[in-house]
């Protein structure tokens, strides 16, 4: 846990961030990938040796791929051709296996990447991980990142603020902070065409694609309760990327775009609130080495977000 002492100063608040990025595959993914598997083995899930199937954007296939090497299974992972080439070839290299399949496909549809996952993991006799909706995601979260920052802030945590990719960070984490302080708010924070920011707030989605990986949606993760969110704020890709650099330039954090999303989102959350002297956790999901070829590279930039230069 840092202070943010330069991005989004002056401010009348204190503005602290979780440095997931700090854990051995590069992301918060490592905690939910590591206990899932545990878990799995608890319930006799997995035979010696046996295979591991998943659905991912990237993060958690590298974190299991690390799970599976140290435990002595192999693993099969599916991802969409936006997932970028840096966290394929990381999985790879940890030994798993990767089918890149097309995205922008329903949920409702066969050919989403998730049910694809599913059908292949029943055709395999394999353990199907599912992280979308497994409640050792959340309860991974429970058990650790909300105690810990929870001792981070002495209790001083008012707001928690991160995005959902399955939402077990933020409502698991949140649920035990709720716990110990019943008034800590929880904030979304969501890429300019996703849409869960949309239903949480009861307002028309417009979908549109996004380059930020890893963060929204078009469906709600089995564990997620829009509900309990007391607030979501929408950030474009030109500005998650900005800030995603300003991280770099400012406070020396190499970070994946989703942080730099969550970043621009709690500032954003402390520019516009009335309370004095707040403590705000905004959380960075991932390590920015795995984005040298897309997010901070400028050729790339100019092709898939020309509006970045206009910032």
């Amino acid at each position: 846990m840092v202070r943010l002492s330069r991005l989004g100063q002056p401010t009348k608040h204190t503005l602290l961030a979780k440095c997931e990025f700090m854990n051995p595959g590069g992301s918060v993914k490592d905690r939910i990938a590591f206990y899932m598997l545990e878990r799995a083995e608890d319930q006799g899930l997995l035979a010696p040796g046996g295979l591991i199937v998943e659905a991912t954007g990237g993060n958690t296939g590298i974190g299991l791929a690390l799970a599976a090497k140290l435990k002595g299974y192999n693993l099969f992972c599916v991802v969409t051709e936006k997932v970028g080439e840096e966290k394929i070839r990381m999985m790879k290299i940890l030994g798993a296996q990767v089918l890149v399949v097309p995205g922008g496909k329903s949920i409702t549809d066969p050919a989403h990447f998730i049910n694809q996952a599913k059908r292949i993991a029943e055709e395999k006799g394999a353990w199907f991980v599912g992280q979308f909706g497994n409640k050792y995601n959340l309860e991974a979260h429970y058990k650790f990142t909300g105690p810990e920052i929870w001792e981070q802030t002495d209790g001083k945590v008012d707001v928690l603020v991160a995005g959902i990719g399955t939402g077990g960070t933020l409502f698991g984490a949140g649920k035990f902070l709720r716990e110990c302080k019943p008034s800590v708010k929880l904030v979304l924070a969501d890429p300019e065409g996703s849409l869960l920011a949309d239903w949480q707030a009861g307002s028309e989605p417009s979908p549109h694609s996004y380059v930020i990986e890893g963060i929204g949606g078009d469906f709600i993760p089995g564990i997620v309760d829009l509900n309990s969110i007391d607030r979501s704020i929408k950030i474009s890709d030109a500005l998650a990327i900005s800030t995603t650099r300003e991280l770099v330039r400012k406070e020396a954090l190499l970070v994946g775009g989703s942080a730099g999303l969550i970043v621009a989102a709690a500032i954003q959350y402390c520019e516009q609130s009335d309370e004095e002297d707040l403590t705000v956790v905004a959380i960075l999901p991932s390590t920015g080495s795995l984005y040298t070829k897309t997010i901070f590279d400028d050729e790339w930039l100019s092709h898939r977000v020309p509006t970045f230069f206009d910032l």
